[in-house]
């Protein structure tokens, strides 16, 4: 197989991570940038240490390649979905092989991806509720990175792939005899609304607690400029510390930095805040940002050491 991969697709920098992550079966590391997105050239370095260039039909800094009109976004990543996959470690490529447990756990790991990150681009018909019927998403004509087309796997796997999800990031409906799938949060997909998404917090009774985690190396930024949504819909807080039972999702377990939002103060200047069905809080902020007025407190994990700072 060559080094070396180039597609020209009008997408931005965060759906192609999140499309390499779930098919090579690691984060790509960002190696270089040229240009803006969407509409630059980027180059990735997969795990194996194979170089990916991707990039758009508007990019300064075509590599040498075939030139592919993004109108045929989604031939192209059918065709790169197999590239990726082959891309995946041997280690990584054994569940396509009869382990029935990686080959459900690739699945759910590919199905969060697409949910979250990709509907649109493979016209997917995703509602406002972030709901797709679960037999469209198994005539695509990907791979995950066990290796196993999605249409070889069946609803009843996706069931599976659901039921075993610690983090219980998607939830199921049915409909007319029809199966749908949605991802609880973490969109990026501006297709989906966050009133049909999520339910409304109302009053600061509903949270005992709203922290948001972080690193130390994310401290200063916030100082400046607030906790920012970022490529995503909605800044995440978890509805628990990271010690706490029954605590899911909402945070890295390996954050260092945890940061209380006010949440009285958030919902009385007008801030709107959800929770999802897997009992993360979101919201939108102000323009996509949550000033450093509404953190209430911020403490060193583990430790609870306080951190000051000016509100």
């Amino acid at each position: 197989m060559a080094a070396r991969l180039t597609s020209f697709l009008c997408w931005e920098h965060h759906v192609w991570r999140h499309f390499l992550e779930a098919l090579c079966g690691a984060p790509p590391v960002l190696a270089a940038v040229q240009g803006e997105a969407p509409g630059a050239m980027y180059e990735f370095t997969d795990e194996s240490k194979t170089k990916l260039f991707l990039g758009s039909t508007k990019s300064c800094y075509p590599p040498p390649a075939f030139w592919v009109d993004g109108a045929l976004a989604r031939e192209v990543v059918v065709g790169a979905a197999a590239v990726f996959g082959a891309l995946a470690s041997p280690h990584q490529q054994r569940g396509g092989r009869g382990d029935g447990s990686n080959r459900v756990d690739a699945l759910g790991r590919l199905l969060t991806t697409v949910l979250r990150h990709m509907a649109p681009e493979l016209s997917l018909g995703m509602r406002s509720d972030g709901y797709v019927r679960a037999r469209d998403l198994l005539g695509l004509s990907l791979q995950t990175f066990a290796k196993a087309p999605l249409k070889s796997h069946s609803v009843d796997e996706i069931r599976e792939a659901v039921r075993r999800d610690n983090k219980q990031r998607f939830s199921l409906l049915e409909e007319d005899g029809e199966l749908l799938i949605r991802a609880n949060q973490g969109h990026t997909v501006t297709t989906v609304a966050s009133e049909s998404l999520l339910k409304p917090i109302l009053s600061a009774d509903e949270v005992s607690v709203c922290v948001h985690g972080t690193y130390r190396k994310n401290l200063d930024s916030i100082l400046q400029h607030g906790l920012k949504r970022m490529e995503r819909l909605h800044v995440h807080f978890s509805s628990g510390l990271p010690s706490d039972e029954g605590v899911i999702s909402g945070m890295r377990r390996s954050a260092n930095i945890l940061i209380h939002l006010d949440v009285h103060k958030a919902l009385q200047d007008g801030m709107k805040l959800y929770i999802s069905d897997n009992k993360v809080i979101l919201t939108e902020g102000f323009d996509g940002v949550v000033p450093v007025k509404y953190l209430e407190k911020m403490e060193s994990w583990p430790g609870r050491p306080p951190i000051p700072f000016q509100r």
